[in-house]
């Protein structure tokens, strides 16, 4: 089930930045950055996508080659 409130369909945004096929999440974990809400599986995914450089452009490129 898609959500439209999330970036990327609710999908997880940590998976979709590492180029994964990305699950779609409960949306119990997430990111608000520039004004965009992020979705995570888990705090571990959000922790690290915050962590890791160029997490959203890397998500972006992801996202956008579907």
């Amino acid at each position: 089930m898609e959500n439209n409130n999330f970036e990327y369909g609710g999908k997880c945004a940590f998976a979709l930045s590492l180029g994964k096929d990305a699950p779609i999440t409960n949306g119990k974990h997430t990111l608000i950055k520039d004004g965009k809400t992020y979705t995570f599986l888990n705090p571990v995914a959000k922790f690290l996508f915050k962590l890791f450089p160029n997490s959203v452009q890397k998500a972006n490129a992801a996202w956008n080659k579907n």
